[in-house]
């Protein structure tokens, strides 16, 4: 279970004294996500969700916050972060920034192609609100964060994975950066979704969020949310998945023509990060790992059979 900070009764209740969300009734940690402490809060006048920061330092969050905020106004299915009531977002547990959210009620699903049809009306919805967010903080890992890691994990990969990664590196680096861009959640896989029915009733988890390509958003939902039987990229799903969210926010053909190069983009950082994670946490039963060989694999498909969306 990813709770990397206990937290007693005594700590919830003063937590929602600096709150108006009512009198503690129950508390208890969620057995998902890699980064951050996370559990659930109930109340006499509602449920919620705590989020505690783990890595993050305060002054990163207030951009998530506002986005959040922003999003949530905008009628987009995210949770609304709760101010106290003094205004403020963060308080501060045991030293780390802490954050109250809306708790939203829904079901996570495997893929399957309603649900991605779904999903990505839902993000263009999104990257049409993002674009009038005034807020800017660059995505932290983009192409920028791959080619540090590439040079940091070199010689620690073994020749193969290396030479894979080097061939990775020269499919997308010559993207064009210019084409539109905004913030993008950047992690939209699908255990950041809720679903009520065949509805998204919630994305949450957009602390990877930042300024990007709209198009590798869309690339980072095809490696989760379009893959066939052998857990590889489907070109039939990935193609109904961008005519779905062409239907919201209209792609201009150069976006589409990206795509398949941005997938590799996508897996690689995938790769890269699973890598870093299984290698920093390794051993650690309190930690949800992701296997990095299952990226690894996409990204050598997606090179030998690059997608093709027309």
């Amino acid at each position: 279970m990813s709770v990397f900070t206990e937290l007693s009764r005594e700590d919830i209740e003063r937590l929602l004294s600096a709150y108006t969300l009512g009198h503690y009734a129950d508390h208890h940690g969620i057995s998902a996500g890699t980064e951050n402490t996370n559990y659930f809060v109930d109340t006499d006048l509602g449920q919620f969700v705590l989020t505690l920061f783990e890595k993050h330092q305060p002054e990163e969050l207030p951009f998530f916050l506002a986005l959040g905020e922003h999003l949530h106004d905008a009628h987009c299915a995210v949770a609304q972060p709760f101010r106290t009531a003094e205004g403020e977002f963060l308080v501060q547990m045991h030293g780390k920034p802490a954050v109250m959210f809306e708790r939203i009620h829904g079901k996570h699903h495997q893929a399957s192609p309603v649900h991605a049809a779904t999903l990505a009306g839902s993000l263009g919805k999104i990257h049409q609100s993002t674009g009038l967010f005034s807020d800017k903080r660059p995505h932290s890992h983009g192409i920028s964060w791959i080619k540090s890691q590439q040079a940091t994990l070199n010689s620690e990969l073994g020749a193969d994975d290396s030479a894979l990664l080097r061939v990775a590196v020269t499919r997308f680096e010559s993207i064009d950066r210019g084409l539109p861009q905004g913030v993008i959640h950047a992690d939209l896989f699908h255990d950041n979704v809720l679903f009520d029915g065949t509805d998204v009733s919630g994305i949450i988890d957009w602390y990877f969020a930042g300024i990007d390509l709209y198009a590798l958003d869309i690339a980072t939902c095809l490696i989760d949310w379009c893959l066939d039987d052998e857990g590889l990229v489907d070109a039939v799903q990935a193609q109904n998945f961008v005519w779905h969210y062409d239907q919201v926010r209209r792609l201009k053909s150069e976006e589409r023509t990206a795509i398949p190069a941005l997938t590799v983009q996508a897996a690689t950082r995938f790769w890269l990060s699973r890598e870093l994670a299984l290698r920093a946490h390794s051993g650690d039963g309190n930690v949800t790992q992701k296997d990095p060989h299952q990226m690894k694999r996409i990204v050598k498909h997606l090179i030998q059979n690059p997608l093709d969306l027309a």
